[in-house]
Parts: structure tokens; sequence; C-alpha cells
């Protein structure tokens, strides 16, 4: 029930001077005598006049009050706190006091009058200080000792009659000093920065509080948060005075007997140093032992700001209330035990991390630098420079336009260190160039006026034209520029008009055009890019400032700030090493209000390197120092011992007493340690995000110096939770320090399941991560070994984070590819290759005297590149798009028809090296050698692609450029061949050849990507069309060399090599490289892997065994899958492990039948083990990738990792989206549902125990499927044997098995719309020996025409015998018969009636047919369970005819030509075609005997039909 006080008129003298006991006792009445009924009673007595002075008549009311429990009250006050009810006051002001207006009189004047004594100079307050809505720089005086007695009673307490101080020894401490009418002064210490051992006790005066373990005293708490190593000297109380402006601080000892007699308080101690003033920030003194730990944490700029010191002290009396009074705190507000082993606690591995850091702590001093004097240095000429190296820049060109902020580090001689620093470049000109018209026109009619126009008449129209923009400062003159880009009508070079102005007059339209001016260039070319192309700045580098000067008020956070006026004093300095850099790795714990719906921030782990090098190895250990901070819930509390134990352990962690607290504790680290780097996983996804919103919504001060450029306007965050992603602008917001998104970088360099940190730090560090799951956030709270154990898991996450960006070697490599293509870095770590690719291009252009074309911002999603099922690149789709795709903008790379099979014999793979930047040097391809319009006789289609260059044309800039990265490359790999090589030297060179490899294999992609600037849609399908090109090429070659291709996809072949001898393998190999690099100049290929066995399924799906010889002589070999269900995420463990065994087996030497009996008995033993529940559940979890948010899907019921993302979102913490992987299980819930509606996350399975997993969809529609379509090419076995041995009915995959193929032939029009390749892939080869006796070789004959374009050529016109002049159509005739026997052999084969079991571990055949028919048909009489079916059907016969007919079918074979090639085939045909007439025509017969193909209706319905009057009616 909420506390309810006398009337203070009525409190006698000697109830002022009680004692806390009598008060105490007073508190501790019964329910009904401080009840609101009994304030009711005294009102009714003040209106019958008894003793009072005035007489009201009022209405007798039965009840004044809403009647409410403590807990009741308690939530109402903290409500009304909450409650900002005064729009941006940034936490100051005015503030809702939030209790009823008794509660500070409930003590009457004697409390009054006992603080007066005790509180100073803060009894001299005006007495109206109680007015409403007056926030008070601390605590208000209600929130002392007495006030937390009162807070603490949960519950009512029975009356005390009598109470003694002597029962009581830790209360009579406390009124001693109550009653202490003497005000001691304590002398400040000296100042050192130390921490007291836990021996060091208060001095003899100091009273202990009951509820804390460490001295203090009652005093008002300010906004210092909690430390670990905080002073444990004796208390004092600071005047509460708001500072005025900026404080004044000084580094020496405070000396209490010089000071003014009105300051002469009792005082905290506080490290105190001397800083400009404009630097400092104000903050509120206050008492070390209330104090939060910024006393002791040395900060140089008085980095804690102003928080609300009010809601922070509220807190901390909360805190210190619930700590003390922990036995009689409610259920709901107390976190229960977690579902955390308590082994596991134990055992988080930071400690072992936490020694190696120690052993090599150097930490760096912090550095004072005094900018009116800056570090300059002499260049080679003479000149006072500021050297400074530059990593990153920022512009903001809607509010500063012109000015571009470059942010490194300088050298500071005198401390041997380099600090940071901001350089503003100011006064960046825009730079357009307007193309002279031939003749003027007129502007309103656009008709011709055949007056020619001269740069005087373009300067006038411009003159107008700036007139209009209110342009009012320009400079123009005449120059040449070249053109060789998209835009229609340009000149590939000619004059313009330059024009120069201010970026602070307006930018011109893109579209703009005049009466003497066609069009315009440079109208919207950003400042940044400006100063970069001008200044010759590629990437991170040492640059000489002359003339810098320093800015009479600071726009950033870093210790040297300079600006110039003029660009040109930017010089470039290089072979000069880049310095170290401050690396901090940030790690996030965030939890969701369920009041608010907001992810607010808990925990926030630091590791932190002061001298991370750019361009070497990692350091070891990754960090010199370590923090943690970390808050707590609302309706949680930290545990009591816990500040012991973080003390006890030596734990660097700083306890906050709110989440405002923490992230103004956060931002103060951040400037003081000033990190170059801050490293994450996902900050762009979501801490980034959360961290705007949550120190938005807490409104902390000085939100910017999560970055280094200072701003008071907060990007502009998107609406809901946080955590959804930061938008451009948002990223923005840690301008001047780059960011390293490891799952950014991951997703660029490896291939991975998942790119969640627990899946990283398997793959990459070999490590298992420990999670806590999020729903045990809360029940961490509970305990201080489980709270310990919370914090060393956020301090091990960081640790996983930095050991990956080490070991992936992120920020040299990033380094490297940012000096390679001349952008800003900070971009380059978000993974923005189309970008780099574009600043390439810009430098190489921009020093050749190109325009380049303008960037284009257009509003439709970007297209996305996919892989389509045909295996072409480059498919474009949009990013809305769902199901529907779209036609390729042209077509990709080849991907050869696969011959589909199992080969236990080596197989060759050769590769060309760097296929499509080979062949832009190969051709010439570029924007200034190929015109891009077609000449008028050319018929311009989707298939039309531009001419290749003569080679006696000048190299262009785009061959030339990649020609630059290959040979680099190539140089720094012969560098790494250097014997007693450096081992940080040879990981330089390694990391350089990578960012040269990246940077070439991506060029290509900037020409066929819609959106980047330099996008040419016809160079890009030139480049596709001569690899298809080559690639076809090559393989005629090989297979005129008598040698079989398999399977060829863009860029590599495969060729059966039919030996297992790998010397004879390896001498094909080189034969056939040899051949085919004499056919070009600068295009290789080479032997890419030899396969010593190969189950090859379909395009882009294969398995082998790779074989690699050494260079001792030894040999090894390795799987290589590619495609296949057992690499793809959308499958479970089980069907995995399963089909790797089957993948081992079918891969192994062994016999077919030791093979097919092994997999038998491994899918018996998996069925036995599902179903006696012995796979744990790991095994049963299938992860699948969002493409998009979860609530975008149109059909979220199908899908259920969709469904289970959004019960993700649901349950709070960080949202998942686009591109996360989701992982769920389907089990039976006693419902009917599908199985796609039953699917569950891992976590929910856990907790609730009626959800069982569906063992038969999962052997079912797992298991069976994966290890079916691997042994699908091998005898022995089929889909029914394997669901008999996973002890599924195999009756419905005896079934399936028999009508697959029929099934598939009737699908969209049967065998009519079946592919070729398809129709007659078992169809055996024609072979025909040359009739030649002094050559003899077999001759393999399977389709009209071989090779492409100028190369094809006809089948039968030469032997495939190089040294065999032989023409093959001379001797059709033999070939007639040839054909007439095969075709009896394959006839008599139908007509012997053989039938076989389908049952492979049956395999009985015989021609004799059973009696007992059975619907599906004969059963087999051995086994008894299976059907008979034919050997050889007539499907099969009817297949082999018409294949031998397509081979000589002319007009076929030339309906699959280009325009291009039927011109070269006719010429071919010239002396063949009356042979292939003939072999047609012989064919023809044949296949007209067979009556496969043919439905007659005349003979169906033959005796259907009556003659009527002569004519032949049909019934109906």
């Amino acid at each position: 029930m909420a506390p309810i006080s006398d009337d203070p008129d009525n409190v006698s003298q000697d109830d002022a001077s009680s004692s806390l006991a009598q008060r105490r006792s007073k508190r501790a009445v019964s329910n009904k005598k401080n009840s609101r009924l009994a304030a009711l009673e005294r009102l009714k007595e003040t209106k019958r006049g008894s003793g009072s002075k005035f007489k009201y008549e009022l209405e007798d009311m039965q009840n004044v009050y809403d009647e409410v429990d403590e807990d009741e009250y308690s939530k109402v006050v903290r409500d009304r706190q909450d409650d900002d009810w005064i729009v941006d006051d940034d936490g100051a002001g005015y503030v809702e006091d939030g209790r009823e207006i008794f509660d500070d009189d409930l003590y009457g004047d004697d409390e009054k009058a006992a603080g007066k004594g005790k509180k100073g100079k803060e009894s001299t307050a005006p007495k109206d200080s109680k007015k409403l809505n007056v926030k008070k720089p601390s605590v208000s005086k209600s929130h002392d000792i007495k006030s937390m007695f009162k807070m603490g009673a949960s519950k009512q307490r029975k009356p005390e009659k009598e109470v003694s101080l002597a029962d009581d020894e830790l209360l009579g401490d406390i009124l001693t000093d109550l009653h202490n009418d003497k005000q001691d002064v304590f002398k400040p210490l000296p100042i050192k920065r130390k921490v007291r051992t836990s021996g060091s006790g208060p001095s003899p005066s100091t009273n202990r509080n009951p509820f804390s373990k460490t001295p203090t005293r009652p005093h008002p708490s300010t906004s210092q948060p909690r430390s670990v190593d905080y002073d444990m000297s004796s208390p004092a109380i600071i005047p509460k005075q708001r500072p005025q402006g900026r404080q004044t601080i000084v580094k020496r000892e405070m000396d209490p007997e010089t000071e003014e007699p009105a300051k002469r308080h009792k005082r905290s101690e506080v490290v105190i140093k001397e800083e400009p003033k404009d630097e400092i920030e104000e903050f509120s003194e206050m008492s070390e032992d209330q104090g939060h730990g910024f006393e002791n944490m040395d900060f140089d700029n008085n980095e804690i700001d102003n928080f609300d010191s009010e809601d922070i002290s509220q807190a901390t009396v909360k805190e210190e209330l619930n700590t003390s009074q922990e036995p009689e705190v409610n259920d709901k507000g107390r976190a229960q035990k977690p579902n955390v082993h308590p082994d596991v606690c134990s055992s988080s591995g930071w400690e072992t991390i936490r020694e190696e850091a120690e052993d090599k702590d150097e930490v760096a001093a912090d550095i004072q630098v005094d900018c009116s004097s800056l570090p300059m240095t002499t260049n080679d000429s003479g000149d006072q420079v500021l050297r400074f190296f530059w990593m990153d820049a920022y512009e903001d060109p809607y509010h500063q336009p012109g000015t571009v902020y470059l942010f490194g580090r300088v050298w500071i001689e005198s401390a041997k260190t380099h600090v940071s620093c901001c350089l503003s470049v100011k006064n960046i000109e825009r730079v357009i160039y307007l193309l002279p018209r031939e003749r003027r026109i007129n502007s309103k009619t656009g008709q011709d006026t055949g007056e020619e126009v001269s740069m005087v008449d373009i300067y006038q129209e411009f003159d107008k034209l700036a007139n209009h923009y209110k342009i009012m400062k320009y400079r123009s003159k005449k120059v040449t520029k070249q053109y060789c880009f998209e835009k229609d009508g340009i000149p590939s070079e000619s004059e313009y008009q330059e024009v120069r102005y201010g970026a602070e007059f307006p930018q011109l339209p893109i579209n703009v055009e005049g009466e003497t001016f066609s069009c315009a260039f440079g109208t919207n070319t950003s400042s940044l890019e400006h100063l970069l192309m001008e200044r010759k700045m590629r990437g991170p580098c040492w640059l000489d400032i002359k003339m810098p000067q320093v800015p009479s008020q600071q726009v950033s956070w870093c210790k040297i700030e300079v600006f110039i006026n003029k660009q040109e004093n930017i010089t470039v300095v290089k072979d000069l090493p880049p310095p170290p850099l401050v690396v901090m790795t940030i790690s996030l714990r965030t939890l969701l209000n369920q009041t608010t719906h907001q992810n607010e921030v808990i925990a926030v782990a630091a590791l932190v390197h002061h001298k991370f090098p750019m361009d070497k190895a990692p350091p070891r250990p990754p960090f010199q120092q370590h923090l943690c901070a970390i808050s707590k819930p609302s309706d949680c509390i930290f545990p009591f011992d816990l500040k012991d134990t973080i003390k006890k352990q030596n734990s660097k962690v700083e306890i906050m007493p709110t989440e405002r607290a923490l992230l103004g504790y956060f931002l103060a680290k951040i400037h003081k340690i000033d990190p170059d780097v801050i490293v994450g996983h996902d900050i762009f996804g979501f801490d980034l995000d959360v961290l705007l919103h949550r120190i938005n919504a807490n409104k902390v001060p000085h939100w910017s110096r999560i970055g280094r450029l200072k701003r008071t306007n907060m990007p502009k965050l998107t609406g809901g939770y946080g955590g959804k992603g930061s938008t451009f602008s948002e990223k923005n917001a840690t301008c001047g320090r780059m960011v390293s998104d490891i799952k950014i970088s991951a997703k660029e360099l490896i291939r991975c399941k998942s790119y969640d940190l627990s899946e990283l730090t398997k793959q990459i560090l070999k490590k298992d991560r420990q999670q806590i799951p999020y729903e045990e956030f809360r029940n961490m709270y509970s305990t201080s070994r489980h709270m310990m154990y919370f914090i060393e898991n956020t301090w091990m996450d960081a640790s996983h984070i930095l050991d990956i960006m080490c070991e992936l070697n992120v920020i040299p490599l990033a380094l490297q590819i940012t000096n390679i293509c001349g952008n800003v870095m900070s971009r380059t770590l978000m993974g923005g290759r189309s970008e780099r690719n574009e600043f390439l291009l810009l430098h190489a252009f921009y020093e050749k005297n190109f325009i380049c074309p303008d960037k284009e911002y257009k509003k439709k999603a970007a297209p996305v590149t996919v892989h389509d099922d045909e295996g072409n690149e480059d498919v474009e789709k949009p990013a809305s798009s769902s199901k529907a795709r779209r036609k390729p903008a042209y077509a990709g790379g080849l991907v050869l028809e696969p011959k589909r099979g199992f080969y236990d014999k080596y197989i060759l793979l050769l590769d060309f090296n760097s296929l499509y930047p080979s062949i832009i040097q190969e051709y010439n391809i570029c924007f200034t050698t190929i015109s891009r319009t077609p000449r008028p006789e050319e018929t311009v289609d989707d298939d039309w692609l531009p001419e290749v260059p003569d080679r006696s044309l000048e190299i262009g800039i785009l061959p030339t450029e990649i020609r630059k990265l290959v040979e680099r490359r190539k140089q720094v790999k012969q560098l790494m061949k250097q014997p007693d090589l450096n081992a940080d030297l040879k990981l330089q060179y390694d990391i350089r050849q990578k960012a040269l490899k990246l940077t070439a294999n991506s060029m290509y992609g900037c020409l066929g990507f819609s959106h980047s600037r330099f996008y040419a849609k016809p160079l890009a399908a030139l480049v596709t069309g001569k690899g298809r090109e080559i690639l076809m090429n090559t393989k005629e070659l090989v297979q005129k060399m008598n040698l079989d291709v398999i399977y060829g996809d863009t860029d590599s072949i495969m060729i059966n090599t039919n030996t297992n001898d790998l010397d004879q393998v390896m001498k094909v190999g080189n034969k056939v490289k040899n051949e085919v690099n004499k056919l070009y100049r600068l295009l290789e290929i080479d032997i890419d892997g030899v396969f010593q066995s190969m189950l090859l399924l379909k395009k882009k799906k294969y398995a082998a065994l790779s074989v690699e010889r050494h260079s001792d002589g030894t040999i090894t070999t390795s799987q290589e899958l590619k495609g296949l269900d057992i690499v793809r995420r959308d499958w479970c463990d089980l069907a995995k492990e399963a089909g790797n065994y089957v993948i081992g087996q079918i891969l192994s030497a062994d016999l077919r039948e030791t093979i097919v009996e092994n997999i038998h008995s491994k899918l018996i033993e998996i069925g036995e083990k599902v179903a006696k529940n012995e796979v744990p559940l790991k095994m049963y979890e299938i992860n699948k990738s969002l493409t998009k948010a979860p609530h975008d899907y149109p059909d979220k019921k199908s899908l259920p990792h969709v469904h289970v993302a959004l019960w993700l979102n649901s349950q709070g913490g960080k949202k998942v989206g686009a591109g996360d992987t989701i992982s769920y299980v389907v089990c039976e819930d006693g419902s009917v549902l599908p199985a796609s509606q039953r699917a569950y996350h891992p976590g929910e399975v856990q907790k609730q125990d009626h959800l069982k997993i569906d063992t038969k969809y999962y052997l079912s529609q797992q298991v069976h499927p994966v290890v079916s379509r691997l042994c699908d090419p091998i005898e022995g076995t089929d889909a029914a044997r394997i669901a008999e041995c996973l002890g599924l009915d195999p009756a419905g995959y005896r079934h399936a098995v028999r009508q697959h193929d029929d099934e598939a032939d009737a699908m969209l029009g049967g065998d009519a719309a079946m592919a070729d390749e398809e129709k007659y892939k078992n169809a055996d080869r024609f072979k025909f020996a040359c009739p030649n006796t002094k050559c003899g070789r077999e001759n393999i004959i399977d389709s009209v025409f071989t090779g492409s374009d100028k190369l094809i050529s006809c089948s039968l016109a030469q032997c495939s015998n190089p040294e065999c002049k032989t023409v093959l159509s001379n001797h059709w005739s033999l070939m007639c018969n040839r054909l007439n026997l095969l075709i009896r052999g394959y006839i008599q084969k139908y007509y012997a009636g053989w039938m076989v079991c389908e049952d492979t571990s049956c395999a009985h055949k015989t021609r004799r047919t059973p009696l007992n028919p059975q619907r599906q048909g004969f059963m087999c009489p051995v086994c008894q369970r299976a059907i008979l079916k034919p050997e050889y059907t007539d499907k099969d016969l009817y297949y082999q005819m018409s294949f031998l007919q397509s081979i000589f079918d002319v007009d076929r074979a030339m309906k699959r030509l280009t325009e291009n090639e039927k011109t070269f085939a006719n010429m071919a045909l010239r002396d063949h075609l009356d042979s292939y007439s003939r072999l047609r025509n012989f064919m023809d017969k044949k296949l007209r005997q067979n009556k496969y193909s043919e439905v007659d209706l005349s003979r169906l319905f033959s005796g259907m039909s009556t003659l009527v009057l002569g004519h032949t009616i049909k019934r109906e």
C-alpha cells in the first residue's frame, strides 16, 4: 500500500527530535493506522470542527485514494519517471518525480531539520525548490538513507512495540552519523592513479552502510558509473553546483587550506588535468563510494558527459536497495536460475587469452597535443609541410559542399608516436564540360538556325544560365577532351568549354543543354572524386600538406586538426611505410524490452590494440587492452556479490546503473582510445543500427564520437525496433573510423554454409563457439558466477571476431586493393566491388584526358547476377522478383552437355587462366577500340556482337590496365619464390598477389553490371561470346586428337583419358596444353587437376577423387565435390553424412558388388539409429538462407525457414533478414499439417517435450533423395532398394522407378519436347573404321558437323587420324552396310524378349512369361516381390534408330547453326552433300519399317465405319 503521511502542521517538536528508531517504529505501525481510511477519519474530524481553525462543508466521500500495493505503486512511479514529457530537453531541466505529494512530507519537518545540518550548503536552496517539473542537477532530497529504508520495505511488517538501539548495532552507527553536527572536512589524498587493496578500510570516523560491503555514506548519487578499481577511501560530499560553461581543470593537488571558505567541504578524489577549454566536457562532481568508476579511469578530456544524474542516481539507489534485501525481492523481479550447466560457466577460455595478452600489455600512453604548434617537417624541396597519412574521407554535399574531410594520422616526434588528425580541404570547385554544337538551334522549336557556334557564344549562354541558377562567380576556358563511352552523338575527340565554379553554388541539372551546347558532363561529380582524381590519391598514402592552418573552432574529435583552402597544397609522397593503426574490436549484447519492443544494449566488450600494422602479419596476441561495460534490464538486479567477484578476478568490468550510462561510457572510451578501425560481426546489419537507435532514444550527448567528425544532427534512422540494417546515412555516422565487418569480408573471401559468428569460428578458427541462448540473458543475472560467465562470453566473442579478421588478413588485403583501385578504404571494407572497379577505370581514363561518364542514380532495384539451370552466367534478375526469371541481357558462358556416369579411369581437367581478362587482352576489347554502333547493313538483334578490332590498332586502356595487374602479380609471385624469404614479407607478397588477382578477375564485371558507370553491354557480350567460341574450339581440337571430352564449363574441359597410368595422363595433358596455347598469344590453358575416379551426374554437379603428385614423388588423394546435395546447406547433416559415405564408396577402388553391399549396410544402420532415437538433434537441423525479409515473402506458410524466421523475430533480440541463414527441424506436433508448417527452431524443440522428430520425413525427404541421386548411375541398386534399407515402404518407390521414364517422356509433350542430348544419351555411337588399310582408325560419328564458326567442318570430311587423308564420305556404301548390320543386331536383341527383375538385389533374368500377371506387370517368380521388366524395350530400339538417322540429317543440323556458321557450313558441305543424302535416305527407309512413333487412325478406327450412299461416315 502506498505510504501516507500525517498532517505536517500537527507534528510536535518532540517528534522532530525523535530518534531514527522511533521513526522506524512509526513506519512499521499497523496497516490499519497508516491506511487511507485513517486519513479519511481525520478529514471527517476536521469537518466536525474538533481542533480545526477552518470549517468546510464537504461531501462525505467513502474513498479518496485508489488503493494499490507497494509493487503497483513502485511501477506507477517508475512509469512516471520514464515518461519524458518535455520534448527535446536532452534529459535535463524538467522531469517527473513520479511520487505522490505526501511522500516528501512523510517524516515531517523534523526530517527537513535533520537534513539542514548534514547537507551544508544545499540547505540554503530556495524554499520553492520543490516546485514541480524543475529537474535538479543531482538526486532529489528524498533519495537518501531514509528513503532507502522506506522504499526497501516490499511487504508490510508487524508493528514493533519497543525498539532499542542496543538491539541494532548497525542502526546505532547510522544514528551516530545522522546526529553528528560537526562537519568533517577531508583533505584530498595525493592524486595518484592506483587501486586500493581490499584491506584498505575507511577512516575511523566513517560509518558503514548496512547495504554495501564497501564503506559508504548516504549521499546524493550522480552519473558516475561503478568501477571495479574505484578508490576505497572515505567519502565526501561535494557542493552541488551547476558548472558554468566548461570546467577549468588543472593537474595538481588541491590544498583545502587555500580554498575559499564557501568551497571548503567534503570532497571526493578526482583526477584533474589541464586541458584546452574548448575540449573539456562538463560533468557532475561526485563522491567516490557512490561513483561508478570514472574517477580512476584516467580520462583525459573529461570524457564522461553530464548524463542525467537523477536517473542514474535513482537506478543506483534501487540497485543497492535490491542488493541488500535480495531475499525479499518479488519473484517477478528476480532472475531465474539459467539453464546453463555450471561446469560451462568456468570454461569460457577467456582467462587463457587474457593472460597471454597481459604478458605483453603495452597500452599506449595518452598523448596531449598542443594544436597551436603543428608537427611540421621538411620535404625534399626544403618546404615546411605537415606529413599526413590519410585513411578515410568524408563529404557532406548538401550541408558543406566543396569541403572534404580527410582523416588519418601524423607523427609526433616528441612523443615518438602517431596521433589522429583531421584535414579539411576547402574550396573544391565544381568542374563541368560543355560540348559545343556545330550550329545554333532554336530553344523553342528545336530547329537548326544554321548559325555556327563559337566558344564566345557558349560563354555568353552559360553566363545567362549562371544568372538563372545564381552562380555568382565562375571561370571558363577552352580545352580538348576525348570521349569513348555509351552516350550517343558524342565525338571521340572535341573541344569543350571547361567551367569551374564554387561548390557552394547550386549544381546544374544532369540533362542541361542549351542553344550552343548539346550536353554538359560532370554536373554531379562529387568533390571527393575531384580531389582523388586531380591529386592522384590512390588509396591510403602519405601526403605533404603545405600551408596548413589551425581552425578557430574544432570540427572533429581528432588530436590534431588543420585545414587548407586549396587542394593544390596536397602532394602525394610515395614509398613510405604506413603507420600502425589503433584497432578496436567490439561485441554487443542486447535484450528486447517487452514494454517498448526495442533492443536495449546491456553489455559492450572491447579489445584494443594500439599498434596494429596495416601491411604486415597481425600481432600476437592481437590485442593489448580489454574492457567491458555492463548494465541490467529494468526487471533484473545485479547479484549482491558481483562487485567483489569482479574485484577478486581482477576483471576490467564497469558496472553501469542504466543503459544511458553504459552508452555514454562506451562513447567516452571510443573518444579516449580513438580507434582508426572498429571491428565487429554484422556491424552494418545490426550493431551500428542498434547503437544509434539507443543513443538517440536515451539522448546520450556527443553521439558523433562513434566517428571522428563532430556533428549535432543524428542521421535519419530507420523506423522500428532497430537492428534492421544500417542505411547509407547511418553508415556514415562512423566517418573517420573505418569499420571492418567480418561478415561482409568473409562473404567476399570464402565460401561458407552460413556467415554467422558460430559458423565462421568453426570454419576459419577450427573452434567451437560457446553461445548463450538469447532467452537465457535475463537468467544470467541470478548469480555472480553466471554473470561473470556472461561477461567472459561477450569477451570471447570479441576475441573470435578479432581472430577471424586477422586470419582473413582483412586490413592488409583491403589496403592493397584500395591502393590498386584508388578509392576510399572504408568503402573497400564495405565490399563495394563495383565501386572499386569504377575508381580504377576513373583514374586510368582521367590520366589519358578522357571525359568519364557521369554516375546515374537509378531508383529501380538493381538486378542481381545469378546462375541459371543451364549454367549460363550473368543472368540478370530483378532484386524484387521471387519466381519470374527474366531473359538474360546477353548470353553468358557455355556449359557443355555432360556425359553422365561413373568413370574409373583418369579424368584430366584443363582450365584457362583468367579467361575473361585474358580475352580482353587477347582481342584488345576496350571502349576506345570497338565501335558499339551497328553499321547500316547489319541486322541488330539480341545476338548481335560488335566486330573484334584489328590487331594493328593501339592497345586500349582496359586491356592495358588488366595487363598491368597481371604483370605485377607475376612479379610478386616471382618475389615469393626467393629463398630464405622473411615470413612477414612473404605474407605481404601473398596478400598483394591476391589483391591483384581479385581486382583483375572482377574487371569484366563492370562491363556487364547495368548500374555501373562503365556499363557496356556489347563489350560484355563480345567477351562471353569469345569465351564460348574458345571453349568449343578447344573441344573440337581435343576430339580431333581422338580424346573424349565428357564435360566443359565456361573456361574448363574434362577429358576421359581411358588409362590408369598417371604418367601417361600428364603426357596427354601437356600435349593438349601445347596444342591449344599455339592458337593464342595471351590465352593460356593449363592442367588444373587429375581425377582418379569421377561421378558425373549433370551440369555443375559431380564428385571426383582428385590426385596430386608432390615433389618427393608421393601421391595424395582428396575429394572434390561440386553442386551436389551434400555440399548445399538446405540438407540436414544426417543426409550429408549418408551422402558422404556413398560418395566415398563410389569413388573407391572396390568392386561394384562390394560397394553396393557397403552402401546398403550403411543405410540399414542409419535407419535403425533413427528408429531408436540415437541420432542427436543437431543432425536433423536444416539450414536455408533468406533472400529477403521474412515478412516480404508472399507464401510464408509453405516455406519452413520463413515460418521459423518470423517466430525468431517475434521472440526479440537480433532480427533476422535477407542474407541470414535459418536453422529448423521438422517435428511431429500432433497436427495434420504438412511438413512445411511443422518446422520449429532447434531451441524450441529442446524446450517443448511434446515435439518429436518426424523421422519418416527425414528418411524419405532428406536421406533417400540424396542417396538415390548419387546411386542413380550405379548398377546394382535403385530407389526401391534404398527405401527398403532405410526402413521405408518400397512399394511406392518401385512404382516410381518403373514409371519414372514414362512420366519423364510424357511431361510437356513427351519425346517431341525432349532434347536430343537427353533422348539419345543411352544410344550407341556409330563407329566406322577407316577403310585405308594403313590406317584402320575407328572414327566415332555422332553429329553432322564438328567445330564452330570458321573452324566448322563435316564429320565425314576426313579421317580423325591427322596423318591419314582418307575422305570418309567417298565410302558411303560401306557405311550403309555397317548400319544395316548394326540395325539387325538391335532388332534381334529386341525380339529376344528377355525380361529382368527390377529388384537389383534379385536380378533374375528370363524369357519365360509367368502365368500370374499382376496389375503392375508380371511378378518375379524368384523373389516374389518385384516386377519383371523388358531388358530392351521398343522405345530403346526406336531411339537407337532415330539417333543413327540424326547423324546424317543435314537440314536438321543446319537449323541449329548461327547465321555466320551457316555460311561456313555450306562451304564445308559442298563436296559431301550427296553422301549425306544417300545415308539419310537409307536410314529413312529403315525407320519407316518401325511403327513405334506412328499412329494410323485409319487402321485404329477401321472397324467403326459404315458405307452410306457410297461415302464413309464415322460414328460419333
